[in-house]
């Protein structure tokens, strides 16, 4: 077993805190989650493993230098969310017109949201019908 100094955990604390999003990519476990996987880290222990809650409900952890995960970046910020709930408030507009969503956006001078829409509808629908952002 490989140890792991004390920089680079502190470093894999900062990358991976509690919260964050990551995605199975390989695992060295019969009983690993199938690859691609996602889950949230609730954790780093000591040895540098990461405390993962997969999102199909396995709570197997991710061993440091064995198994790997890639960080998922959120497509949605902030700014974005707020954006879209600003437009909802004003219910000038069905959430699922995206024509007139992003001209609703565009007059107010949100075009961080005009941008998103174009790229991410998939990702603005699921946001419009759970309240949840991917």
């Amino acid at each position: 077993m490989r140890m792991i100094r004390p920089e680079q955990l502190r470093h894999l604390r900062e990358t991976y805190p509690a919260g964050t999003r990551v995605e199975l990519i390989q695992m060295d476990d019969q009983q690993a989650p199938p690859i691609g996987t996602k889950g949230t880290v609730t954790g780093v222990d000591d040895t540098g493993s990461l405390l993962v809650n997969w999102d199909n409900g396995s709570g197997l952890n991710v061993i440091w230098g064995v198994d790997v995960v890639r960080k998922l970046v959120p497509i949605m910020t902030e700014t974005i969310r707020d954006q879209i709930l600003a437009i909802r408030d004003t219910g000038l507009t069905n959430m699922f017109d995206v024509p007139m969503v992003q001209k609703l956006a565009y007059d107010r001078g949100y075009y961080e949201l005009v941008t998103f829409l174009e790229k991410h509808r998939r990702e603005y629908a699921h946001f419009i019908m759970t309240g949840e952002a991917e």
